[in-house]
C-alpha cells in the first residue's frame, strides 16, 4: 500500500474520477489520493478522446478554407505532408495505398480523395522515382502552404493554453507525460493489455453461465 500520510500533493485534480475505478484502484494497492488521481486522468482523457473523435476542429478548418472539403481531405494531406522521406534507407513515396493505410480507409475511398485534393490544387501526381508505372502524390505550393498554417496555429494553440505556465511545471508536464504515454505505445504492453481483457471477459462469461445454469436447475 501506498504511503498516504503525504503533505506536499499539488491540488486535486478539478475533474471528478467514476467512483468504481477510484474502488479498482485501491483495491490494486493504489492510496486514496492516487486512487482518485487515476480515475481524474481516466476523465480527462475520455473528454479529449470524445473531442477528437468529434473532429470539430478539423471540420471548422475546412468550412473556413473550402466548404467543399471533408476532414478526410485534411487528414490525406497530413499524410502527405508528414510522410517519412525515408524507412530503413528506402526512399518513401506516397502513394493512394500508403494515404488509405494512414486513414485506415479502403483504396478506392482514399483514391477519390486523393483524386478530389488534386482537382482542387491541394496536391499532384508525380511519377515514382522506383517504378515507372506507378503513380505518386505530392503536395502542391497550396498544400503546403496549408499545412505550414494548420502547423502555425497549432503553436498557436500550444503558446495560448501553455503560455501561463511556469518552467518547472512544463517541464515537469513533459516528462511525466512521455512516462505516461509509453504504455499505450509499447507494443508489448498492448498485447498483454489486449489478452487481459480478453480472460477477464471470458472469465465474466463463465460466471454468468454458471448463474445461468443453476437458476435452471
Amino acid at each position: 500500500m501506498q504511503d498516504d500520510t503525504k503533505t506536499d500533493l499539488p491540488a486535486i485534480c478539478h475533474t471528478q474520477g467514476d467512483q468504481e475505478l477510484i474502488e479498482l484502484a485501491k483495491q490494486s494497492g493504489l492510496s486514496p489520493n492516487a486512487a482518485e488521481a487515476v480515475a481524474a486522468i481516466d476523465a480527462v482523457m475520455h473528454k479529449v478522446r470524445r473531442s477528437i473523435q468529434r473532429r470539430d476542429f478539423g471540420r471548422q478548418v475546412m468550412a473556413q478554407i473550402d466548404p467543399t472539403l471533408e476532414v478526410a481531405h485534411l487528414d490525406a494531406i497530413s499524410a502527405i505532408a508528414h510522410a517519412p522521406a525515408y524507412i530503413e534507407d528506402a526512399k518513401v513515396e506516397v502513394t493512394v495505398g500508403l494515404i488509405a493505410e494512414r486513414l485506415a480507409v479502403d483504396p478506392s475511398r482514399a483514391s477519390r480523395i486523393s483524386a478530389e485534393l488534386v482537382d482542387r490544387g491541394y496536391a499532384r501526381r508525380v511519377a515514382s522515382q522506383q517504378d515507372a508505372r506507378r503513380i505518386c502524390l505530392e503536395l502542391t505550393p497550396k498544400g503546403k502552404r496549408f499545412i505550414e498554417a494548420v502547423r502555425i496555429n497549432k503553436w498557436n494553440l500550444f503558446a495560448q493554453a501553455l503560455g501561463q505556465w511556469n518552467e518547472r511545471d512544463l517541464v515537469a508536464f513533459a516528462v511525466l507525460f512521455e512516462r505516461f504515454s509509453n504504455w499505450s505505445t509499447d507494443d508489448g504492453g498492448v498485447a498483454t493489455s489486449a489478452a487481459n481483457i480478453k480472460r477477464l471477459f471470458e472469465e465474466s462469461e463463465a460466471a454468468a453461465s454458471e448463474v445461468e445454469s443453476a437458476g435452471v436447475e
